[in-house]
């Protein structure tokens, strides 16, 4: 008679955080199985590389028959049968299978009368490293019931790249968009602990937050890695660049020129230039800007794409023409980001010159959510040829005077 493992429901969040966080370019992950009868536990490890993640079943309630070992599988095909058994409400119960031949399977069932056999492989060392490892590690603990407002408020500020609590200070330093922030807390908060995670850490604390069986949390930062645990589940994610932010200074920029644009004109035009191969090859934007209008131009070796943006506002007292990475300013998340019709964009330049094109949402019209290089473009052919379709899209197009724009959420910048 075969032994089993059953997986009870109650752990069947983490199990899915552990999954998920699978890289899907990694070519064999594994998942790790380690059981102790008489630690009282069947430990899961997997993950990506270098950000594994625990999930800690107790043996109570499992097959009594069942022995104590240590063995890999492949983490693909367990993703896809796990989510199956989800999808399909089926209790998760794996068959262990050891032969005399001395190799071990791993067999599950699916509600269509498949079968999904996994041969154990000698554990992965990584996983077996990081079970020792985190037994040892010292941390800090937190409430749940104050940790938790401190993650809202992290909310607000995202996208972010790293968020620290500094418990000395009662404040809080956000780096978004690679520039740097200092808030105080409210004065109903108070920072019980001292803690940085990035984006993705701050969705394992509140994870572990939402589905923690106790009151608090355990928390570890070191070697650039964040460890969250309620004691029987961890998680570990990497804090790679912290090193940088922890000696990052805030840099001060003036708006060399403010306007706000039709999202649906800027999102339209790039969506042509990503589909134009000479365009798209040669990776050049222009933006000009003359006249209380915001003109956006893509070109390749024998043709131009040129749009108005629709501009609502500009700031501009001269004309100015600056050249843009098409490939960057395709990366940057716009519609995903707002809800709104309109968008604020600033030109922002530091004391050294250097100059980026921030974008700008409802939430924080202060900091740019991102912002990509921008280039002050002094060659006159260049900007004839601005002028010239210009020139061509004027003759053609009349705009329409008084048109309501969703202009809501940007009355102060």
């Amino acid at each position: 008679m075969m032994k089993k493992i059953f997986i009870d429901k109650n752990y069947y969040p983490h199990i899915t955080k552990m999954l998920n966080s699978f890289d899907k370019k990694e070519r064999l992950p594994l998942l790790t199985f380690i059981i102790n009868q008489s630690a009282n536990h069947i430990c899961l490890i997997g993950g990506k590389n270098n950000e594994p993640t625990m999930v800690e079943l107790p043996f109570d309630g499992q097959d009594p028959t069942l022995l104590d070992g240590t063995w890999s599988i492949d983490a693909d095909m367990f993703k896809y049968y796990y989510h199956h058994c989800l999808k399909n409400v089926l209790e998760i119960e794996l068959e262990v299978n050891e032969q005399t031949s001395g190799e071990t399977y791993i067999i599950g069932y699916t509600h269509d009368q498949a079968v999904r056999r996994w041969q154990c492989v000698t554990p992965c060392q990584e996983h077996l490293d990081y079970f020792t490892a985190i037994k040892s590690k010292s941390y800090q603990r937190i409430s749940i019931d104050a940790l938790e407002p401190i993650l809202d408020l992290a909310d607000s500020h995202r996208p972010l790249e790293f968020f620290q609590i500094d418990k000395t200070n009662n404040e809080i330093k956000v780096q978004r968009d690679n520039d740097i922030s200092t808030f105080s807390l409210p004065g109903n908060l108070e920072a019980e602990i001292d803690l940085v995670a990035n984006q993705e850490g701050l969705s394992v604390l509140k994870h572990v937050c939402g589905n923690a069986q106790s009151d608090s949390i355990l928390i570890n930062v070191d070697n650039e890695q964040l460890t969250v645990t309620d004691g029987q589940h961890y998680y570990s994610r990497s804090l790679a660049s912290l090193t940088d932010f922890e000696n990052k200074s805030k840099v001060n920029y003036e708006t060399e020129v403010k306007f706000v644009v039709d999202i649906s004109s800027l999102k339209t035009e790039i969506s042509v230039y990503k589909q134009v191969n000479q365009i798209k090859e040669k990776r050049t934007s222009l933006l000009y800007i003359i006249n209380n209008e915001a003109y956006i131009s893509g070109f390749g070796f024998t043709i131009d794409g040129f749009n108005s943006l629709s501009a609502l506002h500009i700031s501009a007292k001269q004309a100015f023409l600056y050249n843009i990475d098409l490939k960057q300013l395709i990366d940057v998340k716009i519609k995903e980001i707002t809800s709104m019709k309109s968008m604020v964009l600033r030109i922002l330049k530091a004391s050294d010159g250097s100059r980026k094109l921030g974008f700008y949402n409802e939430n924080d019209t202060e900091r740019p959510y991102d912002s990509i290089p921008i280039t002050l473009d002094t060659d006159s052919h260049n900007l004839s040829e601005m002028e010239t379709l210009r020139l061509v899209l004027a003759n053609k197009q009349h705009r329409e005077d008084g048109s309501q724009q969703d202009f809501l959420g940007f009355d102060e910048v």
